[in-house]
């Protein structure tokens, strides 16, 4: 999981420098540039959101799993003590 959150991180951090490396050489005027970068960023943060919510999500998941696997070696073990 924290390999997970690095490379998420990572891929991040690699979208947003690339849209801004791109749209600061891209030849255009400052104010079309600025509007861009506005929109990019808006962009960036609509999926850093849903990126969040999935992630969120799946290690609820794993949490809610984890606990019932536990639960199970929990209820093994007591009925392996009774016999």
């Amino acid at each position: 999981m924290k390999n997970f959150k690095k490379f998420l991180r990572i891929g991040a951090l690699g979208t947003v420098l690339g849209g801004f490396l791109g749209t600061l050489f891209a030849k255009k005027p400052g104010k079309e540039t600025r509007e861009e970068l506005k929109d990019k960023m808006e962009d960036v943060k609509e999926d850093a959101v849903d990126v969040i919510k999935k992630v969120t999500e799946g290690a609820k998941e794993f949490k809610d799993e984890i606990k019932e696997d536990i639960e199970e070696i929990k209820d093994a073990y007591k009925d392996s003590d009774k016999k």
